[in-house]
């Protein structure tokens, strides 16, 4: 048998749905794939690389698959080689992220001659001895006197034009005559992770015979989660495009939730019309019941989705509730005792919270978030780890704090020279320890008024043992600036222990999952904001928001809707399919 013929029949056994079927063996070697919550968009895209690698029918180069996270790389990989065909995740394919793609194959080999230098850039690790006093990696605000570092500048594309603003960490605000300072940090050596795209791109925009060489080595690009693509990653794909790289664009607009991070759900409606692509659907979820589809598809704007079969039960379907707590407890009893008729156990169940703020409130009293500065990071740091278990991250702010109070200290250098370097594990070890520990890394449960004064101490200890010059002043920085005098005598935060053991998330943090049960709960203010924009037919992040919320759901969904949304809009919610839950 023909290998092309085995290939088949090996994705055939796999029972893919008539849809899927028609996506992995299409002819057409563009498409836009749209891609339902839950209806097997990576398990898909896996097996069409797999079917036109498999058949490839180029002489030279090979096939790229790359998506946005490293979870979706190893569940591709992981598929093609149950599939026998390890032999097509090496050269010449590529299957990868795409940030590790940017790097492999425009910033490794031609990064250097953006700034004219004998080597390439790298990754920005951090300010080194002396960035922070460095006047050209300086960047001033609109209307103020505070600087912005250029590591803190983020460019991205108004248009036709290209226009530069400060971190979160900054503002988000617009700045003033920037370029001169990115440019600068760029003849370093150097790139932060929000300027990497953008230098390949005025890599290939300055020099198009690399884009050239780049579609030629890889004829056709699977782009997995297309619609997380910000601008500068679809400037890149136009590129590519334009010299002969055929795309495919897999994705569903629906869920675009990155807006943050330049991420437009206009952006794949508007380049299968600029590209002239024909779509394909994946409308049948294999998470959602038709009980639940059939309520959440008038909350997004997919009137094909459709559920993998009827829920066994009445139980089994999606609910609203009214909530008058702002701890969300009328929210978590109604949810239990539904998940008891349904029977569905709270420990395969979750709370996905609209932000961060409803987060906070769900797991206790806060009293930190007035702090200003280093302060609140601090405190941030403590409440990831004992609320989300959140090392890393954690780790990641105490690290960044001591290199703001102490950046100009040659021990950075040496970090940061060598990353594998004994001073780099040394450091990584102690800032690991001091987060780890709840002596030094005070947890939230104590009162502002000791709380503070304690860290300073503990956080002088840590720069001592680090090896770091311990001469700054820490009552300038770590201080009460923000607590009210009440806020000070309380604990920065009480814990709810009479909430259930149930797991609570954002929607950002639950994006690609499939959970039994979901409680969904947020603010008046964004439920209201849900309605409204489908009643207008919006397609906004708040309604992309709330189907991504409520299309984790397998068997049960619950809304909480806070009272003054919930007497207003009920009639709406049972319109579209949702019950009544006590």
């Amino acid at each position: 048998m023909p290998t092309a013929d085995r290939l088949r029949e090996a994705i055939l056994a796999e029972r893919p749905t008539s849809q899927q079927q028609e996506a992995i063996f299409a002819e057409e070697l563009e498409f836009l794939l749209r891609a339902a919550p839950g209806s097997g968009k990576t398990w898909t895209s896996c097996r069409r690389f797999v079917w036109r690698a498999g058949n490839w029918p180029y002489p030279v180069g090979g096939l790229a698959l790359l998506s946005f996270t490293n979870a979706a790389i190893r569940e591709f990989k992981t598929a093609t080689i149950n599939l026998g065909r390890r032999d097509l995740l090496a050269d010449p394919n590529y299957v990868g992220t795409f940030d590790s793609f940017v790097e492999r194959y425009i910033l490794t080999p031609f990064g250097h001659l953006l700034a004219g230098a004998d080597k390439r850039p790298r990754l920005f690790p951090g300010p080194r001895p002396g960035d922070w006093n460095n006047n050209k990696l300086k960047v001033w605000r609109r209307g103020r006197g505070i600087p912005v570092p250029a590591w803190e500048v983020i460019p991205y594309p108004d248009g036709t034009k290209l226009r530069f603003k400060a971190s979160p960490t900054f503002g988000n605000q617009p700045l003033v005559a920037p370029r001169d300072a990115v440019y600068e940090l760029l003849s370093l050596g150097f790139y932060t992770h929000a300027q990497r795209v953008f230098w390949a791109c005025e890599l290939l925009f300055n020099r198009p015979h690399i884009a050239e060489l780049l579609a030629r080595r890889f004829p056709e690009i699977i782009v997995d989660e297309a619609q997380d693509s910000n601008a500068w990653l679809l400037f890149l794909l136009n590129f590519l495009r334009k010299k002969g790289a055929r795309i495919t664009l897999v994705g569903d607009p629906d869920q675009c939730i990155y807006e943050f991070s330049m991420a437009d759900a206009t952006s794949l409606p508007d380049l299968k019309k600029k590209w002239s692509i024909p779509e394909m659907p994946l409308s049948q979820s294999f998470r959602c019941n038709n009980q639940i589809a059939a309520a959440v598809r008038n909350v997004g704007g997919n009137a094909l989705f459709t559920g993998s079969s009827d829920g066994p039960s009445e139980w089994h379907r999606a609910f609203v509730v009214r909530e008058t707590s702002s701890t969300f407890c009328d929210g978590l009893a109604a949810f239990q005792r539904i998940a008891d008729q349904a029977r569905v156990t709270i420990d395969s169940a979750a709370v996905v919270c609209r932000g961060h703020g409803q987060l906070e409130s769900l797991r206790g009293k806060v009293n930190y978030t007035g702090l200003k500065g280093k302060t609140k990071r601090l405190a941030t740091a403590a409440f990831l780890r004992d609320s989300r278990l959140d090392y890393r991250k954690a780790s990641q702010i105490v690290e960044s704090i001591l290199r703001e109070l102490k950046g100009d200290d040659p021990l950075w250098e040496r970090v940061d020279s060598d990353r594998p370097s004994p001073a780099r594990m040394a450091v990584s070890l102690a800032i690991w320890k001091f987060v780890k520990c709840p002596d030094r890394l005070l947890p939230l449960s104590q009162r502002g008024n000791r709380w503070i004064p304690a860290m300073r101490k503990q956080l002088a200890n840590l720069i001592e043992g680090i090896g770091l010059q311990c001469d700054i002043q820490l009552g300038r920085h770590i201080k009460t600036t923000g607590l009210t005098t009440v806020q000070k005598a309380l604990p920065l935060f009480e814990s709810v222990s009479e909430s259930p053991k149930v797991r609570q998330d954002t929607i950002h943090q639950v994006k690609g999952e499939s959970i039994d049960a979901v409680l969904v709960v947020g603010s008046a203010k964004f439920w209201n904001s849900v309605v409204a924009d489908v009643r207008n037919g919006d397609n906004t992040e708040d309604r992309r928001l709330a189907y991504v919320a409520m299309t984790r759901a397998r068997h049960l969904l619950v809304v909480g809707l806070p009272k003054g949304h919930y007497d207003k809009h009920l009639e709406t919610w049972v319109e579209w399919g949702f019950r009544v839950g006590t």
